[in-house]
């Protein structure tokens, strides 16, 4: 038994993997539908009162899709991280493994990228459910657009589990690695109210897919693809050495 056939397993027989799976999945039908129908939900709830909805686009389902993933899908691939990084928050089962490997670090990367494949995993379904049903509901999406965004949104879940690794190497318990996660996704977007610095934020990659379909150009995305993919080696550096140092 590897570490790396151990961490599947863990995903698979846990079930975890269908939490962030079924997420994005539910979603991007429930965007796709809430889009194209969105008329006809405000109507029925809106009794006599005449509410007018602008005809549904096709970036609708897309930017529908991504504001609940944004939120909920992000929560569950941050439960589920934490869930497998935050390595001593059990002491028998951490000391059980420590005794078996030479450096504590060798625990992480096993973890780190079967969570990171399984949420790019999700982007990629979620998305492709979404462009599918669209389509059909709605009307064509630019494929480049949809492909080259969503490439973007799996560098973001890159740089967003390694964010969750690095605070697990600096808190022991699973809770607090949530939190302290979700803390700092979350706040990253609001240095983005200052202009000159949101074009070089990670959390700037989350909605390209829609921004694109739009027309916006992929070069206005490429700085944030930088940086989240040179912050990500540094934070599983900080994970690596946080988890030396902690003692049991």
């Amino acid at each position: 038994m590897t570490l790396w056939r151990l961490e599947v397993l863990r995903l698979v027989r846990t079930h975890r993997w269908t939490i962030v799976i079924g997420v994005y999945v539910a979603f991007a039908v429930i965007g796709a539908f809430s889009a194209r129908y969105m008329g006809e939900i405000m109507a029925n709830f809106a009794g006599d009162i005449v509410v007018e909805v602008p005809d549904p686009r096709p970036v609708d389902g897309v930017a529908q899709f991504l504001g609940n993933v944004t939120q909920i899908g992000l929560l569950a691939i941050v439960i589920v991280a934490a869930g497998s990084l935050a390595i001593d928050a059990r002491t028998e089962v951490a000391a059980f493994l420590r005794g078996r490997v030479e450096r504590a670090r060798t625990l992480l990367w096993p973890r780190y990228l079967s969570v990171t494949v399984l949420a790019v995993l999700a982007l990629v379904l979620g998305t492709t459910v979404t462009w599918v049903f669209t389509v059909a509901l709605i009307g064509a999406l630019p494929a480049g657009a949809m492909v080259i965004g969503t490439l973007y949104g799996a560098v973001y879940l890159v740089f967003a589990v390694a964010v969750v690794a690095a605070i697990a190497g600096l808190v022991r318990g699973t809770t607090p690695t949530v939190f302290l996660s979700l803390l700092a996704l979350l706040l990253l977007p609001v240095l983005g109210l200052f202009p000159p610095l949101q074009p070089w934020l990670p959390s700037h990659l989350v909605g390209a897919v829609a921004s694109m379909v739009e027309g916006m150009p992929a070069s206005d995305y490429l700085r944030a693809a930088v940086v989240a993919l040179v912050a990500a080696p540094a934070l599983l550096a900080l994970a690596a050495a946080g988890l030396e140092r902690r003692e049991l």
